[in-house]
């Protein structure tokens, strides 16, 4: 198949995680092992740090700052910090995907010189394993969002529509980072500059609408603004998503998985002579 067919074979990476589907869920659950490993508190951590950052948020941009968000979406003290919280989930779960792929690789030279071993399976358990392990930030935004709105919508449980994007999305950068972290030893750097200027890219701890609109495309190009933005309507405002607008993030999301995909499955065939 030459590589037009490739790029346009986009049941490809799906058929990967059907037909390594035992294996995915081996490697899933031993990155989730080794997260913790040795710790004296296990899986008590995955709840402990972003308990703390919601309480950190609250306590200064509520009480030290005073900080509203600027738009109708509540006055009580801690309107902001959930607000801000709830960027940050999404956004951290793309961000560590992402740095943590860049090793995922190299990490495993064992595996890469076993000739019949599927090495797309290495950046897929990186993410899936981050996805199960962040389940536990919405809980937290879950309770927030009832103590500080004090009430629930069934809009919610719309959730998930925002969630698969992010994991398309999320997955074709990590495949693109998963090979180039074999072949530019250097990739984990850049990765961390570019994610960390990323961040303040991304419309987190402010509203899109105070950016001058001269300055917004760069925002508004963002993927990750889209989702964000649809995540709090549909769990926080209790609105619907603007399907226009996450009908795009999704072909967008499809298009990066398959293109990382397929530039992953190009550049694996040197690997073993790179480790």
């Amino acid at each position: 198949m030459g590589l037009l067919g490739e790029v346009f074979d986009i049941s490809a990476p799906y058929r990967v995680i059907v037909r390594n589907r035992s294996l995915l869920w081996q490697f899933v659950k031993r990155n989730i092992a080794a997260r913790y490993r040795g710790s004296m508190l296990g899986l008590v951590w995955s709840f402990v740090q972003p308990l703390m950052m919601l309480c950190v948020y609250t306590f200064v941009f509520s009480i030290v700052l005073k900080a509203k968000w600027g738009m109708n979406t509540g006055d009580s003290k801690g309107a902001f910090a959930i607000i801000m919280f709830c960027g940050m989930a999404l956004y951290n779960i793309f961000a560590e995907c992402v740095a943590g792929s860049c090793g995922v690789v190299l990490s495993n030279p064992n595996l890469v010189k076993k000739v019949i071993f599927p090495l797309e399976v290495l950046p897929l358990a990186q993410t899936f394993s981050t996805f199960i392990l962040s389940t536990v930030w919405f809980i937290l935004l879950f309770l927030g969002v009832i103590f500080i709105y004090g009430k629930m919508s069934f809009t919610m449980l719309l959730l998930p529509l925002v969630l698969i994007p992010l994991f398309l999305f999320t997955q074709g950068i990590s495949y693109f980072v998963a090979s180039l972290g074999v072949y530019v030893r250097d990739t984990s750097y850049v990765v961390q500059v570019i994610l960390q200027i990323l961040f303040f890219m991304t419309p987190i701890f402010y509203p899109i609408a105070i950016v001058p609109k001269q300055y917004r495309w760069p925002l508004e190009a963002n993927p990750l603004t889209i989702l964000i933005e649809q995540a709090r309507n549909v769990f926080l405002y209790g609105r619907l998503p603007d399907w226009t607008f996450l009908g795009i993030a999704f072909l967008i999301s499809v298009v990066v998985l398959q293109l990382g995909f397929v530039w992953f499955c190009r550049t694996k065939k040197g690997f073993a002579d790179v480790l």
